[in-house]
């Protein structure tokens, strides 16, 4: 193309009429340096031209990433970076970018003026300039272009980050959920599980206001039964997926249950005397269903 050129502009001085040679040479090194000017402009945007193309590989990589995690490479390589560290590449290289089509865009206004002093008065030289100013309009356009799409990447970048914030928001919010619920269901098997039990004699209990008596003429033939509203800081807790027995606290003596378990739940009891040493429950689910509340009487 620049030896297209230089032969043009040969042949535009030579029909511009007889000039001397140290002329004629004078104006061909013009046309040369016109020549290489646009040939160095024509070379820096189509470099800047293809580092926004590899800003928007990059760009891509960053949209199509897994979220926040280092992707592992092939065997023998380093993991690849994370979106974050990408995107703080990827603004670096934008910087870089803007910089360039700066850099690019002040060496086309200083190149025309170089070349507008080089013209004079020179008829082909002016010629050339015109189209030297074209192909200038033309750079200067492109630029522009560059500059614009340097802001479609830049706005495209901050709504990545925008996103990532969002998502890590929402990502401790879940995170805050989880624990609560895990908290909550991990109380809730907690009370779930907790039964309580008693043992005393009668007159321990009814001090207690755990038994009462109820039916009879004047306390006479009355039954002991549960009271209707227990506290639980008068029994002992226990888990009842972890409570297979309860141990009686005197061997000698023979005890009953008196609230509304379900015994065929536990081993029987003997048919004289009630239970001694231990209830052994066999079923726990079954034991505790009708009730929370174990009251064992001494007989």
């Amino acid at each position: 193309m620049r030896k297209m050129f230089l032969m043009a502009a040969a042949a535009v001085i030579a029909v511009t009429g007889c000039v001397s040679k140290k002329d004629y040479e004078k104006e061909l090194e013009q046309v040369k340096l016109i020549s290489a000017e646009k040939d160095s402009l024509l070379k820096d945007v189509m470099a800047t031209t293809q580092f926004i193309a590899d800003v928007n590989t990059e760009l891509g990589r960053v949209r199509d990433a897994k979220a926040g995690k280092p992707v592992q490479g092939a065997a023998g390589e380093l993991p690849n970076p994370s979106p974050a560290e990408q995107r703080t590449q990827m603004l670096e290289r934008i910087k870089q970018l803007t910089d360039r089509v700066n850099e690019a865009e002040a060496r086309l206004a200083a190149s025309r003026q170089r070349v507008a002093a080089l013209s004079g008065d020179n008829a082909a030289l002016t010629k050339q300039l015109a189209q030297y100013d074209s192909t200038i309009t033309a750079f200067k356009s492109i630029i522009d272009n560059q500059k614009a799409e340097i802001a479609s990447l830049n706005a495209q970048v901050s709504a990545l980050t925008g996103e990532v914030a969002v998502l890590k928001t929402d990502k401790a919010q879940l995170t805050s959920e989880k624990e609560t619920l895990t908290s909550e269901k991990a109380a809730l098997t907690v009370e779930r599980n907790t039964v309580y039990y008693v043992i005393g004699t009668k007159d321990e209990l009814r001090k207690k206001g755990i038994i009462v008596k109820k039916g009879g003429i004047l306390g006479i033939a009355a039954t002991d039964i549960p009271a209707t509203t227990l506290n639980p800081a008068d029994f002992t807790s226990v888990d009842k997926t972890k409570t297979a027995e309860i141990a009686l606290p005197n061997p000698d003596k023979g005890y009953r249950i008196l609230s509304r378990q379900d015994v065929t739940a536990a081993e029987a009891a003997p048919p004289k005397g009630g239970y001694k040493g231990a209830i052994k429950i066999t079923n726990a689910e079954q034991f505790w269903a009708a009730s929370k509340f174990l009251i064992i009487v001494q007989n």
